[in-house]
């Protein structure tokens, strides 16, 4: 005989390296999958949260602006309702009474009505022309500073009103005596607030505003917002505010996504505010245009920033790295602009990727390590031996180490043989006909197999219900008296008889509710398969329930309650053994959620043909959105036991089928908080005269 070779490779081996390198692969294409989608992901709700933040900041910042505008608008319109309806009454009186001309030549408030913290100072050019109707203006730009400007102060610097560009300047600010502050050089000097509200400068008379300045009086950045007025068809000067910007530019500078960073620009390229330009605004007293400074990386920025729109918001950053969030600050026409780096997009998702990556390997070092035990328990020894019972075979003896005992195609294929080495020489004969005799019984058997296979699968499917709430609810009695009695053996020889025997009792109450679990799975089987037998017949109510108040007076006991039926004297048309266990359902069911040391009250009233049998307790009382699934099979409510009792969520859904059996009706009664009644509804059966 010619001894064989031995094998060239392993299967164990190359079974177990395809695996691993096949794994590999996936694993590596699921991680460069998740890294890209994670990456869009993260990008799609970076761009959504950020789209709420743009949108968020600029109502925010807008709305001091639009406020501003609003407030110069109501001073314009104010002052011309007061001038016109002044008329050509004359101001002169009323003029000099509140200002006189000082050395200087300027026109100010008279000294003892000057009170610059509570009304407006005035300040009048000494080349001012004091025409009746110039005064007229004077005394109604000064009424309105005084009125509107303390109302406004919260939130704004000041309140000023111009007139015929320098001639007179009417301010209303607390914190200094502006009119007193200047010189005639200061107040001829024309600023661009008084010069903007001319027609020349401002031909469609619109509301307008400033650039930024830093202001040493105030020590604070600004903007100015100025109205024209025009009083009919003529030019008469301006209303204006101050808006401090420090708050806004602190906001922007220190307050951002995570990250991320912001920065205020106009549209015509002035900066107005970036955490790391602070220092060359202020240098540039608030005129650093990006158009004429040398600033790439922040001019490319504003530059993509004009070409967002409200429809398209974001725009990418001239290099790539960055998404730019862009809002108009409206009003002051600003452009609101939020850098969102990629990189923290990228790191994101590698990070996600990187779990992806490692739970792939950990994977996969636990299914190779699951696969290389299995095939070496499983599939290479029970080879192994039956290469060793073919080699043994073929030199005329038989191997015990076959493994017959397996349940599996290796266990087959070792019975198979050894069955064969036995009766090869005595059954080679007749082989082919045992074959084909086992083939028709195996068909035979298939078919009967399938018939029962078919059955067994629609049995399955009605008790899988009824399991799941089985082994759920048996599974910690059965688990208790387990615990218990090996805790009785282990301290058999230890424990007196009376702690023994209160164990055992333990184990009795276990039994005792695993008895009423499935007695209660039972029992709705039953019902529900249509195999509860009622029997109909004249049941005196007075004497089940006395029977009911006995049974159950000692387990009331245990939580000091009491049972109380009112005799009636009444009987019901109804199956004795099922009235018995409606009642004790409903007995049970107000025990188990009423407080100690209460009553649970049992009463029968007549109502027509029917007779009433009422149930009332004095716990928690039932919520109304749960009275819907009061009688549902397996419902559990949001009440729990005072006792700790179990329940299975069967009991009232027996009671209900058992009660529409008996040709009755079934209901509850309750307030939350204040008990609950249960009542069954069934047929009065009237004596025999």
């Amino acid at each position: 005989m010619i001894a064989s070779a031995p094998p060239s490779s392993s299967l164990f081996r190359r079974v177990l390296r395809n695996m691993a390198l096949r794994i590999g692969v996936v694993a590596l294409i699921v991680t460069a999958i998740s890294y890209y989608y994670s990456y869009w992901r993260f990008q799609e709700e970076a761009l959504v949260n950020l789209g709420k933040y743009i949108a968020a900041r600029s109502q925010l910042e807008s709305e001091p602006f639009l406020q501003a505008e609003t407030n110069t608008k109501r001073l314009r319109d104010e002052f011309v309702r007061r001038l016109s309806h002044l008329g050509d009454t004359d101001p002169a009186p009323q003029f000099h009474s509140l200002l006189n001309q000082e050395r200087d030549g300027m026109w100010r408030v008279r000294l003892e009505r000057d009170d610059f913290e509570h009304q407006a100072t005035v300040a009048l050019l000494p080349s001012a022309k004091l025409t009746p109707d110039f005064m007229r203006q004077v005394l109604v730009g000064f009424q309105l500073a005084s009125e509107y400007g303390p109302a406004f102060r919260s939130r704004y610097y000041d309140t000023f009103i111009d007139l015929n560009i320098s001639d007179g300047s009417i301010m209303f600010l607390p914190d200094l005596n502006y009119a007193r502050n200047g010189s005639v050089a200061d107040f001829a000097y024309d600023l661009e607030t008084e010069l903007g509200a001319t027609p020349a400068r401002n031909p469609e008379r619109k509301t307008f505003w400033t650039g930024i300045y830093f202001d040493k009086q105030a020590v604070q950045w600004m903007v100015s917002v100025v109205t024209p007025i025009d009083y009919l068809g003529r030019y008469v000067g301006g209303a204006g505010q101050d808006v401090l910007l420090d708050e806004l530019i602190e906001r922007t500078n220190s307050i951002s996504i995570p990250g991320t960073h912001n920065f205020i620009v106009s549209r015509s390229g002035d900066l107005i505010a970036h955490p790391a330009r602070a220092s060359q605004i202020r240098e540039a007293g608030g005129a650093y245009n990006l158009l004429r400074v040398e600033d790439p990386e922040v001019r490319g920025m504003y530059q993509a920033a004009l070409s967002a729109t409200p429809a398209h918001p974001f725009v990418e950053a001239p290099d790539g790295s960055a998404w730019l969030g862009v809002a108009q600050i409206k009003g002051a026409n600003w452009l609101f602009v939020s850098v969102y780096p990629k990189r923290l997009l990228t790191e994101k998702a590698a990070i996600a990727a990187s779990m992806v990556l490692l739970l792939g390997v950990v994977a996969l070092l636990l299914e190779l390590g699951v696969m290389a035990w299995t095939l070496k328990h499983d599939v290479a020894l029970p080879l192994r031996r039956l290469k060793g019972a073919i080699g043994a075979l073929a030199e005329g003896r038989r191997s015990p180490d076959l493994d017959v005992h397996r349940a599996d195609e290796l266990g087959d294929v070792a019975r198979t043989f050894d069955g064969m080495a036995s009766t090869i020489e005595e059954h080679r004969h007749n082989l082919e006909g045992l074959v084909e005799a086992r083939t028709q019984e195996l068909a035979v058997r298939n078919l009967e197999l399938e018939a029962a296979n078919l059955r067994l699968t629609q049995l399955n499917e009605e008790k899988n219900e009824l399991l799941t709430i089985a082994a759920h609810d048996l599974k910690n009695p059965v688990a208790s008296i387990q615990g218990m009695t090996h805790l009785i053996v282990g301290k058999l020889g230890e424990w007196s008889h009376e702690r023994v025997e209160d164990r055992l009792l333990g184990i009795v109450k276990l039994s005792e509710r695993m008895q009423r679990i499935l007695g209660n799975l039972l029992d709705i089987n039953a019902l529900e398969a249509g195999q509860y037998h009622l029997r109909p017949e004249q049941v005196s109510l007075d004497a089940v329930c006395s029977e009911l108040a006995a049974y159950w007076e000692n387990r009331l006991g245990e939580k000091q309650q009491l049972c109380i039926y009112t005799p009636s004297g009444l009987m019901v048309q109804a199956d004795r053994q099922a009235l018995w266990q409606v009642l004790d359902n409903l007995i049970s069911n107000a025990s188990k959620y009423a407080p100690h040391q209460t009553t649970i009250r049992v009463e029968a009233i007549v109502i027509g043909e029917r007779v009433q049998v009422r149930v009332s307790d004095q716990g928690p009382g039932i919520a109304p959105h749960e009275m819907e699934r009061l009688f549902r099979k397996f419902s559990r409510l949001s009440a729990v036991p005072t006792g700790g009792e179990h329940t299975t969520g069967l009991g009232l859904s027996i009671v209900k089928r058992l009660v529409e059996a008996m040709q009755g009706k079934v209901g509850c009664e309750s307030v939350l908080g204040h008990g609950a009644t249960f009542y069954i509804d069934l047929p009065l059966a009237r004596p025999a005269a």
